[in-house]
């Protein structure tokens, strides 16, 4: 490696460096849990490790059998067709019965939405989008996924709104912060089946609408998503993880009174042992990809700190080493700077799907 590739590659992983440091300051300080807020934990995580799902985790999750009832509830043209917002109602069951009216309190957040960009015929490629934490807002992820482009090539895009999200959000501070998946670990928890649901919902939804094959992609917090996703179920045919976040316990930004509760006692101990247990049931590592590897590609950067590489090494191994494109750099500055692109859609063009 050159002078020039290792100065981007710095340049890269400092700025990575400079987002945490400012996420660490200017986040909202909570506390530690008291002992009245570690036991209600402890009390509700005993559901869930109490039942199978921590030696059968998949167990814990929940699909519908058919498409969703769903109102369009705002259009617009875009290029020679149009941009349709679905809303539906979520069909996911909170499974811990002392948890479910707390769940459900936020209204919001029972309403799925699925974004489509469409060209207003049937049988075309389409292409799932699973956005980044905070950035569930179209108008961000049209910029992100590059859906004009795509949309150019000849493909349908979607777009699925995650839990807590956009319009799930009970708040405007909530959308800048949602609770899901990091404030707490129940939340989380119930967070990732509802987001299972929803997502096979909106294939569904898709599928009854006409789109031929789809392929799925999820960017930082959607690349989890997207590699849960393709763990648990055989529905889409192909699979991009773009930057993804992985691992819960490799998380840096603190997030919610509940993150890496301190080791100062037995009390904190066991709860802390409680929570990594709960990350476990929903770990893409605790389960298998249902696709073949050529079918998976894996993009990221070597020097990632914000959704660490050495988190992709280990889904590329997990996977069986599917196809995949490293780059040098960071989460949000990398190099060559049409590498991702370049790479996702050569996998596109390989499999037929442009």
């Amino acid at each position: 490696m050159n002078w020039i590739k290792r100065a981007q590659h710095r340049f890269g992983t400092d700025f990575d460096e400079f987002l945490l440091h400012s996420a660490k300051v200017l986040r909202i300080v909570q506390g530690r849990p008291d002992e009245l807020a570690r036991d209600r934990f402890r009390s509700l995580a005993n559901f869930y490790l109490g039942q199978p799902y921590a030696d059968r985790p998949a167990r814990f999750f929940s699909f519908p059998r058919k498409p969703p009832k769903a109102e369009i509830v705002e259009e617009r043209p875009f290029s020679d067709g149009s941009v349709r917002t679905y809303s539906f109602r979520s069909g996911y069951t909170v499974r811990n019965p002392d948890f479910r009216d707390e769940y459900l309190n936020a209204k919001e957040n029972q309403t799925a939405y699925l974004v489509h960009w469409n060209h207003g015929d049937k049988m075309r490629n389409t292409i799932l989008c699973c956005h980044g934490y905070s950035l569930g807002d179209p108008g961000q992820a049209e910029r992100m996924f590059r859906v004009n482009r795509l949309y150019g090539l000849g493909l349908d895009v979607a777009l699925f709104i995650a839990p807590f999200h956009w319009k799930r959000a009970s708040s405007l501070l909530q959308r800048f912060s949602p609770p899901f998946p990091f404030q707490h670990p129940v939340l989380g928890l119930e967070g990732f089946g509802q987001a299972m649901y929803d997502l096979s919902s909106s294939f569904l939804l898709l599928e009854e609408m006409g789109a031929s094959r789809i392929g799925l992609i999820g960017a930082s917090l959607g690349g989890y998503v997207a590699a849960l996703f393709a763990s648990l179920t055989r529905k889409a045919d192909l699979v991009t993880l773009i930057v993804p976040f992985l691992d819960f316990q490799s998380l840096r930004v603190p997030a919610g009174p509940f993150f890496r509760e301190a080791k100062r006692d037995e009390g904190g101990t066991a709860v802390q042992e409680e929570i990594e247990a709960l990350w476990r049931i929903h770990s893409p590592f605790s389960h298998a990809c249902n696709l073949p590897p050529e079918r998976c590609l894996l993009i990221a950067s070597t020097g990632d700190r914000l959704c660490p590489f050495e988190d992709v090494k280990r889904l590329y191994e997990h996977w069986g080493e599917p196809q995949h494109f490293f780059l040098r750099g960071g989460h949000a500055l990398f190099f060559p700077r049409r590498g991702r692109g370049e790479a996702w859609y050569r996998f596109l063009h390989e499999h037929g799907f442009i």
